[in-house]
């Protein structure tokens, strides 16, 4: 996919004009850009205490904090925001009962495309992505120095010497969370809100960009389907069209790269246990409690509220169960080429590969989709596109990076060590892997591929242009669901998914937090 990108540029010069947009596009990218970058902030702002909280709090609940936030990041952003929605609406109810009373009435609407609806995504994508920066600086936190800590509380500077260290990692935090929000469309596709991740959808599907003929909200195609004539025209014109938001991924790449390597690192400073003097506040880990039950308890308590009738996860089970079989059949699948593809790594590293599974994934899931649609929408290769094949492609190509990092953890500097040692015993790659590190890595290692398994359930925008797949998953028909405020087949739909995932999402979770126990006792092993 990231080869047929390049491709499709040099073979289509007219597509490099895009690099100087016309006014339409500055605004599009402008707002694209805009938008996620404010969610970005606020989501670093809501982090910040949180991060304080993991980075310098003890006992049980920052031991449980410490699984609830990374596993709150994999719940499907559809579920999330229809929560949300469902919020809004009950709010609105409520206030529409109360104008009776009131003289002159108060009129708060969110209709579709108006600021308040705006302002709706941004807060949504804040709630959903704000563990990404708590996470990030409260590792940054852990693996600060201590001795340098004390000095600087000694000397009355703790604060400017903790925000100078954490001045990397904060800025690595909004880049991040950025370059996520901008990949994300259903949040905003429901209510029609333009922005660059919505109009590759449109003018892939429909050959033009949005307007009031061309409706973003109007019924999904599913990638312009083998009957489409003009389908290389199209993806061509969604890879100009997405051009300068490539450039600007690649730079927020860049710059959560750069921000992520000014953290100090674990093997060159004092990190290890911190006096009681530098504990997390009391009003942090409070703070951290209240952002924990807004921005996950609020949209799952909205969604449960507005459940018409009580329906067991049975019966939910019984009624979807084509759709979640499905899905679950793909994501296990997937999972199981993770895996393969995170031990291949173990045993034999080949460099690049990493970068390469990031490109994939900053070209988007859109861009990846449409990509894999055109290299096998052909006839000798109809086994493939019409098949589970392409989809297991499509999501080992948004995050299969995330099982080669896994698996290059087992080649950072403790584990070389051991390698070397399996080596002078005569041990070939293959053996000192078996017989060395995978009796201590293992759990590092299946974590990745379990990760990518619960991310392919919640996946968005690839799923969306493959369709129809095979077999069908649940995605599609909540896209479908998502238009219809107040559905209650959705909210059903969206608590089922979200029971789902939490699953693969917490063993994933407790096998990296086991991972990284058996990573800490290699480091600090006696010489």
């Amino acid at each position: 996919p990231v080869a047929w990108v390049l491709i499709t540029l040099l073979t289509n010069p007219a597509t490099l004009h895009e690099l100087f947009p016309d006014r339409f596009r500055m605004l599009l990218l402008g707002r694209t850009l805009g938008y996620n970058m404010l969610a970005a902030v606020v989501a670093t702002a809501m982090g910040l205490p949180a991060a304080f909280a993991l980075g310098r709090g003890r006992g049980f609940f920052v031991n449980i904090l410490w699984v609830i936030l990374p596993t709150a990041l994999l719940l499907p952003s559809l579920s999330y925001d229809y929560g949300w929605k469902q919020l809004v609406h009950m709010l609105q109810q409520t206030l529409h009962n109360l104008n009776t009373r009131f003289h002159p009435p108060i009129d708060i609407t969110f209709a579709a495309q108006t600021p308040l609806d705006v302002l709706r995504c941004i807060g949504s994508l804040a709630a959903w992505l704000w563990g990404v920066p708590a996470l990030i600086i409260g590792l940054a936190l852990r693996q600060m120095d201590i001795s340098v800590q004390q000095q600087a509380q000694l000397d009355g500077v703790l604060r400017r010497c903790t925000l100078r260290h954490l001045a990397g990692p904060i800025l690595a935090s909004v880049a991040i969370v950025t370059l996520l929000a901008t990949q994300e469309f259903s949040i905003y596709e429901p209510t029609g809100i333009s922005v660059m991740a919505t109009e590759i959808r449109m003018v892939f599907e429909t050959g033009s960009l949005s307007s009031v003929a061309n409706a973003i909200t109007a019924p999904m195609a599913g990638g312009a389907g083998l009957q489409s004539t003009d389908q290389p025209a199209r993806a061509a014109a969604a890879v100009a069209t997405m051009l300068p938001m490539l450039l600007v991924s690649g730079l927020l790449a860049a710059t959560a790269s750069w921000g992520a390597s000014r953290m100090a690192s674990e093997e060159t400073v004092a990190a290890g246990s911190w006096p009681r003097s530098l504990d997390a506040s009391r009003w942090t880990i409070f703070v951290t409690t209240l952002l924990v039950l807004l921005n996950v308890g609020v949209p799952t308590a909205a969604l449960l509220k507005t459940m018409r009738t009580f329906v067991t996860p049975i019966k939910l089970w019984i009624e979807y169960q084509p759709q979640i079989g499905g899905a679950l059949v793909t994501a296990v699948a997937t999972a199981l080429v993770a895996g393969v593809l995170s031990v291949s790594v173990g045993i034999k590293r080949v460099r690049g590969m990493l970068p390469l599974g990031i490109a994939s994934f900053l070209i988007g899931g859109q861009l990846l989709a449409i990509a894999l649609i055109r290299n096998y929408n052909r006839p000798g290769l109809f086994w493939v596109y019409d098949s589970i094949v392409t989809t297991i492609a499509a999501y080992i190509g948004r995050f299969g990076w995330l099982a080669i990092a896994a698996a290059l953890g087992t080649w950072t500097h403790p584990w070389r060590e051991l390698r070397e040692m399996a080596a002078l015993d005569g041990a070939n790659s293959a053996q000192t892997f078996w017989n060395v590190i995978w009796p201590l890595g293992w759990p590092t290692l299946l974590a990745g591929g379990l990760l990518v398994g619960a991310l392919s359930l919640t996946e968005v925008p690839a799923t969306v242009l493959l369709m129809p797949t095979r077999p069908q998953v649940f995605t599609p028909i909540m896209m479908t669901w998502v238009h219809m405020e107040n559905y209650s087949k959705m909210v059903e739909a969206s608590l089922l998914m979200m029971g789902t995932v939490i699953v693969p999402a917490l063993a994933a979770v407790m096998l990296l937090r086991l991972g990284r126990r058996s990573g800490s006792i290699l480091k600090h092993k006696p010489k």
